[in-house]
């Protein structure tokens, strides 16, 4: 049950129990013996009589059925070879447990005790890493379900999966680090010990992910008050380093100020506004930004150095879309708005929420007509996008009201992508081109609900041009819509995603007339199974239905984002993008480059 570098347990003879009388157990063979829920292979050989447990943890075969040369035990299924005497592998990849054995009378007596959970926590937390290290998604499901039969919250589990990825991402925070934060609000629509499903899930690809990585160097806290006289300055300092690109400089300041006692209000206000000076790295920069202060809300702020010193370098190195050339038009609108509002950066960036009050005193002043907003940002060009934001704003439209609309168009988007172009390997247009809208307009929607301000209204007007902008994976024709199928069995919907039938999984959401919960249940249990295969397509999946559900909550979309949730999941993709590698080499090793010239 223990690591490779483990002995099995270790404990005291506390409670014997009398198994089988010796004459019973084959002479150099093994005897399955059951007590409650242990299945215990029970050995007799030249040294003595000894207890391992039945099932190998390669593959759950049972070990009775194996060979005995001297003291090693070997797998009849897989040739896995384990000591006796104390259960170690000495051919394969884990240990098994054994029990301590003693023979009196002719009878054999097991000592089942189990060990306490503070004995065996630690040695499973270091198998679990080990496993995670030699992407041995087996044993990782094995420790992560042993840590849970003691007790271990799944939370405790996640802790560890983050420790290890997040010290070892090469570019800071990525997609599996997200996936952590998504599965681990993902096991509660699981019951009993498929709970620890979304988990598994998590930490299998975040091991793929960084798979055989050193931990990242990391410059050490910066002395805050020494540097900048205070801690208030500190945090001004931040986001211009940012911009910068000083990302060692922005992270010595970043782990300086949570070592100076800043507290988590101050750290969130200085990310959102060095996120949302740019439009960044399509949307990344945002979305790893809730994921991350989600998910130290629920393992502690005390992790905070952890989680959030890698979001810096994944800032810092993002792309600035705003500067590429395809956005000049929209740049063009885009800035006279900003100025138009006062949220140009950085004039703003010193300050809160209060220095602009037309919009946080806004709230609930009037009832808009919403569908000309949603019509101008499906359907127009990005300077009426922003003009339409922009005229809203001075309407006194409350800013969720506005990203209500805009998390529609995101749906809407997925709704009519061109499921052909993904797997079209000679287009480049794919899935996470378009999920990208409404994973960024959730994670604006939070951003909003917990530090509203002129620079979170910054990145509502970035995600204007976004949901304009991916208009261009619009199927040339439209989608057939279509029609909602009556009904309340949410296990079809499951089942049409497993069937790979995008148009009869929308249909069945479109047309459910049952309460919600079973619904995002079905869904989630879509997203954390084993229905995409590469690790960054299992990212999207949890991530993409995970905004779903807290959209049509929260929103005013209704089941559109389920629906294309459900369009997203069902659908085929291309996982794999080997293709596509080599047609871009072709190009470049021909001199032909990328980019869109518009003007």
């Amino acid at each position: 049950m223990c690591a490779r570098c483990t002995r099995g347990y270790r404990h005291r003879m506390t409670d014997l129990v009398r198994a089988v009388s010796i004459a019973d157990i084959p002479d150099g063979q093994g005897k399955l013996w059951r007590h409650g829920d242990k299945r215990i292979a029970l050995f007799r050989t030249a040294a003595g009589v000894y207890a391992a447990d039945n099932r190998c943890p390669h593959q759950g075969y049972a070990l009775k059925d194996g060979d005995i040369r001297g003291d090693v035990l070997t797998c009849a299924w897989h040739n896995w070879k384990f000591r006796l005497a104390d259960g170690t592998c000495v051919f394969g990849g884990e240990n098994i447990r054994t029990y301590p054995v003693s023979v009196r009378d002719g009878w054999v007596y097991v000592d089942v005790t189990d060990p306490a959970p503070e004995q065996i926590a630690p040695e499973l937390f270091a198998s679990l890493l080990d496993a995670m290290g030699e992407v041995d998604t087996g044993r990782l499901a094995r420790d992560t379900m042993r840590l849970r039969a003691i007790g271990t919250p799944l939370s405790e589990v996640v802790r560890a999966g983050v420790t290890y990825g997040a010290t070892r991402a090469e570019y800071g925070w990525n997609h599996s680090l997200a996936t952590l934060a998504d599965c681990l609000t993902m096991a509660a629509a699981f019951e009993g010990p498929l709970s620890a499903l979304p988990v598994i899930q998590a930490l299998s690809t975040v091991s793929r992910t960084e798979v055989r990585r050193p931990p990242r160097p990391q410059p050490d806290p910066l002395d805050v008050v020494g540097s900048y006289g205070s801690v208030a300055d500190g945090l001004a300092a931040f986001s211009p380093l940012v911009d910068a690109e000083q990302g060692e400089d922005a992270e010595a300041l970043l782990r300086g100020l949570l070592a100076a006692g800043a507290s988590p209000g101050q750290i969130r206000h200085a990310f959102l506004g060095a996120i949302t000076d740019h439009f960044l790295g399509y949307g990344h920069p945002m979305i790893y930004c809730q994921k991350a202060f989600d998910l130290l809300d629920r393992i502690g702020w005390s992790q905070a150095d952890t989680v959030l010193a890698p979001l810096v370098p994944a800032i810092t190195w993002s792309t600035r879309y705003d500067r590429l050339p395809y956005m000049r038009r929209f740049l063009r609108a885009w800035r006279a708005a900003e100025d138009d509002l006062g949220v140009r950066a950085p004039a703003t960036r010193d300050h809160g929420p209060a220095v602009f009050p037309e919009i946080t005193n806004a709230l609930a002043t009037l009832d808009p007509d919403f569908p000309s907003l949603r019509r101008v940002l499906l359907e127009e060009g990005p300077e009426e996008a922003v003009g339409a934001v922009t005229s809203a704003v001075h309407g006194g439209v409350p800013v969720p009201q506005i990203i209500d609309a805009i998390a529609s168009v995101a749906a809407a988007r997925l709704g009519r992508f061109d499921i052909a172009s993904d797997t079209d390997d000679s287009k480049d247009a794919g899935w996470l081109d378009v999920t990208h809208t409404l994973t960024y307009t959730n994670a604006l929607r939070w951003a909003w609900s917990v530090d509203p301000g002129p620079h979170v209204l910054r990145g509502v007007l970035h995600a204007a041009w976004f949901v304009q902008w991916t208009s261009k994976f619009d199927a040339k024709a439209p989608p057939t819509p279509v029609a909602p199928y009556p009904g309340s069995d949410t296990d079809a919907v499951l089942t049409a995603i497993r069937k790979r039938d995008p148009d009869q999984a929308v249909a069945l959401v479109k047309g459910y007339d049952g309460p919600a919960a079973p619904l995002e249940t079905a869904l989630t249990h879509a997203a954390a199974e084993d229905n995409s295969t590469a690790s960054i397509m299992v990212a999207h999946a949890v991530k993409t239905t995970t905004a779903a559900i807290a959209e049509s909550r929260t929103g005013a979309a209704g089941r559109a984002p389920l629906a294309a949730a459900a369009r997203f999941l069902a659908a085929p993709k291309r996982e794999r993008f080997v293709y596509q590698a080599t047609l871009d080499a072709i190009d470049f090793i021909q001199g032909r480059a990328k980019g869109d010239t518009e003007g």
